[in-house]
């Protein structure tokens, strides 16, 4: 039953992805000012080259992990979510990925993860 293990994973970690995108509004970009979106595109793309600079895939589970991470020290630096900071929109820039092809490209996709 091992095999079992990642593909669970995989379920919880769209589910985390999926209330981090409510969370963070990304579910409405639509709605978003050129700009706002922009910036998210930017920690999008620096979310990417770090996870395949570390030699992690960009699959749910990874940026469920990079998102976890970086929530849980913005939390014990006293972060809250609902303002558009560095942290909010990191945290936006990983649901962007996610929610995009990005989600399962890998090193030779570059920029292309994000067209």
């Amino acid at each position: 039953m091992n095999w079992l293990a990642p593909r669970r994973r995989r379920i919880i970690a769209r589910r985390e992805l999926a209330t981090l995108a409510s969370l963070t509004g990304v579910d409405h970009r639509s709605e978003w000012a050129p700009g706002l979106l922009a910036e998210v595109d930017q920690h999008a793309a620096a979310v990417r080259d770090i996870l395949i600079h570390s030699h992690h895939g960009l699959g749910p589970v990874e940026l469920a992990d990079y998102a976890r991470g970086v929530e849980d020290v913005a939390r014990d630096r006293g972060w809250q979510p609902g303002t558009n900071d560095w942290v909010s929109l990191r945290l936006a820039g990983v649901c962007l990925l996610a929610m995009t092809d990005g989600v399962m490209a890998s090193i030779a996709d570059g920029d292309a993860a994000l067209s």
